[in-house]
């Protein structure tokens, strides 16, 4: 990795750049506040000032991860043709990026950003990549495609199904358990799964 000069401007934003640099090319391992300094070209004690704790560091990471997500699921549902099209899209858009950009969706839950209650930054920007998903429910709803329920709990339904398949994917945990399909046509059958329990009844 080139190491690249500091001058003048946010030092704090810099820093988290570097940090995604690190988390892109080494993974979750690679990312430390000395390792970006060094790669931003502070000194070592020059990100203290921001990031107090190593986990505040990654919290900082992980939060632009999340407005990634967030802005994926948002393109992807915005450009949909209608209510059921565009939840559909959200999940698919979601798959999609932790294929894209695996480093990063493991970050967004490692277990030592579990409380995102400490890092403010980290839980608005989850928040609002929750929100995409659950404002796609409460359309899906509103158009009788999804059972009549509560959104937030639908939302949770959906995003569990969501991660549990990308991160099947990302660990390459699916040929073991005999799925070599295209994780495409999988997502696909999954999602068609999902949403057939989640439909109204009829009658």
């Amino acid at each position: 990795m080139a190491e690249r000069t500091y001058h003048h401007g946010n030092l704090r934003a810099a820093l988290i750049d570097a940090g995604l640099q690190l988390l892109e090319e080494g993974g979750i391992e690679a990312v430390g506040i000395r390792s970006a300094a060094r790669v931003t070209g502070v000194s070592h004690a020059a990100p203290a000032r921001y990031f107090p704790t190593a986990t505040s560091f990654l919290a900082a990471v992980a939060a632009v991860g999340y407005e990634r997500l967030a802005a994926a699921l948002a393109e992807a549902v915005n450009s949909a043709e209608d209510a059921l099209s565009a939840f559909r899209a959200a999940g698919l858009a979601y798959v999609a990026f932790a294929r894209r950009e695996p480093n990063t969706f493991r970050a967004l839950t490692h277990p030592s950003l579990a409380d995102k209650s400490q890092h403010p930054d980290l839980l608005s920007a989850s928040n609002r990549a929750f929100d995409v998903l659950r404002a796609a429910v409460v359309r899906a709803q509103a158009d009788g495609h999804v059972v009549s329920a509560a959104p937030a709990a639908l939302a949770l339904t959906a995003w569990s199904t969501v991660h549990g398949i990308s991160a099947l994917i990302v660990d390459d945990q699916l040929a073991a358990k005999g799925y070599a399909d295209d994780p495409d046509d999988l997502a696909e059958e999954v999602l068609a799964t999902l949403f057939l329990g989640l439909r109204p009844t009829e009658g």
